[in-house]
């Protein structure tokens, strides 16, 4: 009932205010009528009173005349008849009473009553201009009650039939006047509902809601316009925001250089397989090699052609629905659904391998590489993600150190071997810190085996667990972990140093020479710079060093390291050739540099007593090392008969176990320098 009367849309607050006015104007109108009826009907009933009292005047004079109260009585009478009459009186002159009438038994009472409430009309009774008396009639308000009920009646059916006429009128006013807003607010309300901007509303009328609408429909027009761009923006802004997101895909799981998957794609592939039930694989880690020598020679750009044509080659040698990837570099990944024997295995990987081996044209170049291809398979060589590429990428270096262009397969024997490189490494970095290394010196004789003229430094560890470490053992790490850099800053320190402690203790010069890695000889020259540098300061004779240099370190005439050796030999310090004979020789090198020893390999002198053709090799060394003013020393002699042969072929030095074991600095300090003062000879060119 509350909602029914609220107030609450403005369809019924107009109807309210047009009935409003309509029942104000209606009962001010009914006010005024009902006041002017009430005043007409007074006038009325005094005028019909006065009408009444002068009709019946002439005869009551007459009677009076003749005084016949009779007749008088009976001209009264009737005027009762009349309902609002309360009395009607006769007297005469002097004012005494001739005749009366009045309604009811009590004429007195009736007389009595409010002179308010009734109405007196005296009428003179003259004739002649002779005044014989009054005739006076007293009368009630009932003749005006009964107007003004009657009134009141007509008046209240009046009022009904206004509501009703101005109610449906009100309706039809409202329905005419409202009907453009009503459809207005309809499509606006369409418009919020549906978000649909194409709507308009119609102009009902040519008023002031005309003009809303038309403002309404011009900014329907301005939101639909702008929605449509900002829809066609929104459009194109998705179709970029699409492209891009395919791009960062393509960025984010391909390779920008070859197309094939990239690194992340290949681990979350691999994560996809393994956690899918009963799958077996292969998994393919392959090297090029070569690949370095091309980028090199040709440029990048021709490796980056080349790695493209590999990727190529890759896929062909493949199913589609196995997965080849670029992992970076020159490594490339291929996992081999549903394959887990290593007879197929073997012969994708032959087919891989032989792929590769074919020519590659690229800008009219023959480009041959090859590869080193790693084998494991998922789930016997590893249940995760990290294993399988670990012992995959085992099984790789490991055909890469047996010679490369092969392919391996992972065993845990393997991975027994790199865990155990991997604590060396480590036990190597405390090494370095806390310097548990140690230097032994194995003397080098003379032709006779009687003077030590010189002796070899040679590295040993003092492991705390393992006890002492030949150089073997760990040198070939150190040089592969990047280590072998700081070992061989200690031992250049190191030999430096007990050289030049006895020189200062005996005043002679006993030549230390040094194994120098290839790997230590840096292209900025501080690796000679060290060892000029250091000798100075120690106040050290140059020629008391002999840096010990393979011959592949020196096949590249033009490189800086020949600057480097040029340099020393310059600044007094030796350079001799070790394992000579094994290497690339070449006569270049020993022509163009100032090279004063070369130290023939143990491997020869092993065969001396039983093969003529080291014999001769050996006689041609030492022949052609004394025409360049070249010494020689002959490694790892063992035998008298091997001493024998090297002297009937004119060696100049010795060193082996037949005259002399590797022994710390001090043994051969007090074996071999701090006794006699042995007989040395300068090695020089």
């Amino acid at each position: 009932m509350k909602q029914l009367f609220s107030l609450n849309t403005i369809s019924k607050k107009l109807l309210f205010i047009l009935m409003s006015v309509a029942i104000v104007s209606t009962a001010m109108v009914a006010s005024v009528f009902s006041a002017y009826e009430l005043s007409t009907a007074k006038r009325e009933q005094v005028a019909s009173l006065n009408t009444l009292g002068e009709m019946l005047a002439a005869n009551i004079t007459a009677a009076v005349l003749f005084d016949d109260q009779d007749a008088i009585q009976e001209l009264i009478n009737p005027i009762l008849l009349r309902s609002d009459v309360v009395s009607v009186s006769v007297t005469g002159p002097q004012g005494n009473t001739l005749a009366i009438a009045a309604q009811g038994s009590n004429s007195d009472a009736q007389v009595a009553q409010d002179p308010t409430e009734t109405v007196l009309i005296t009428t003179v009774l003259s004739l002649e201009g002779q005044d014989y008396g009054f005739l006076r009639i007293q009368a009630d308000d009932s003749y005006v009650k009964e107007h003004v009920a009657f009134y009141s009646q007509f008046l209240l059916l009046l009022l009904f039939v206004t509501f009703g006429v101005s109610f449906f009128l009100s309706l039809l006013l409202r329905k005419r006047f409202l009907n453009p807003l009503l459809h207005l607010a309809s499509v606006a309300e369409n418009v919020t509902t549906s978000n649909d901007y194409s709507l308009r509303a119609q102009e009902l009328s040519q008023d002031e809601i005309a003009d809303l609408t038309s403002c309404f429909n011009g900014m329907l027009h301005t939101i639909e316009q702008r929605d449509k761009l900002l829809e066609s923006q929104v459009k194109e802004r998705t179709e970029e925001l699409e492209a891009a997101n395919v791009q960062l895909h393509e960025y984010a799981y391909k390779d920008g250089l070859t197309h094939l998957p990239n690194r992340r794609f290949f681990y979350e592939k691999l994560q996809s397989l393994i956690d899918t039930k009963d799958m077996k694989f292969a998994l393919i880690f392959l090297d090029l090699d070569g690949f370095k020598e091309v980028n090199d020679t040709l440029g990048h750009d021709y490796g980056d052609l080349l790695l493209k044509k590999v990727a190529k080659r890759l896929t062909r040698c493949v199913r589609s629905k196995d997965t080849v990837a670029r992992l970076g570099g020159d490594e490339f990944t291929l996992i081999i659904e549903g394959i887990c024997e290593q007879g197929r295995a073997c012969q994708i990987a032959e087919v891989v391998k032989t792929s590769l081996m074919q020519r590659f044209m690229i800008k009219n170049e023959e480009i041959y590489v090859t590869g080193s291809i790693g084998l494991t398979f998922f789930p016997s060589d590893g249940t995760t993600v990290d294993s399988l590429v670990k012992h995959a990428d085992q099984a790789m270096y490991l055909s890469k150190n047996k010679g490369r262009n092969r392919y391996e397969f992972f065993s845990y024997l393997m991975e027994d071997e790199a865990l155990e490189k991997r604590r060396l490494i480590e036990d190597l970095r405390i090494a370095i810190r806390e310097e548990q290394f140690e230097l032994y010196y194995q003397p080098i004789f003379s032709l006779d085996g009687q003077c030590a003229a010189k002796a070899e430094a040679l590295i040993r560890w003092n492991h705390p667990k393992r006890g002492l470490v030949s150089p073997g053992e760990f040198i070939e790490v150190a040089e592969s972990s990047g280590l072998i850099g700081l070992i061989g800053d200690w031992v250049r320190k190191q030999a430096i140093s007990d050289a030049a402690t006895w020189y200062e203790k005996t005043g002679h010069v006993v030549q230390i020479s040094v194994n120098t890695s290839p790997l230590q000889i840096d292209q900025g020259g501080n690796w000679a710079n060290a060892w000029i540098e250091q000798t100075a300061a120690k106040d050290l004779p140059p020629q008391a060093i002999l840096l010990e240099v393979t011959e592949n370190t020196l096949m590249d005439l033009s490189s800086p390291i020949q600057e480097q050796i040029e340099r020393l030999s310059q600044h007094g310090i030796n350079i001799a050739i070790d394992d000579f004979g094994v290497g690339y020789s070449s006569l270049a090198y020993l022509q163009k540099l100032d090279i004063d020893v070369l130290k023939i390999d143990r491997s020869f002198i092993q065969d001396l007593q039983t093969n003529e053709s080291s014999v001769a090799l050996i006689r041609a060394i030492i022949t052609m090392a004394h025409n360049l003013e070249v010494l020689v020393v002959a490694e790892g002699v063992e035998t008298e008969v091997q001493q024998q042969l090297l002297q009937q072929l004119a060696c100049d030095y010795l060193q082996g176990f037949l005259f002399a074991k590797p022994m710390p600095a001090q043994a051969f300090y007090e074996s071999y320098v701090e006794g006699a003062p042995v007989k040395t000879k300068r090695i020089s060119g």
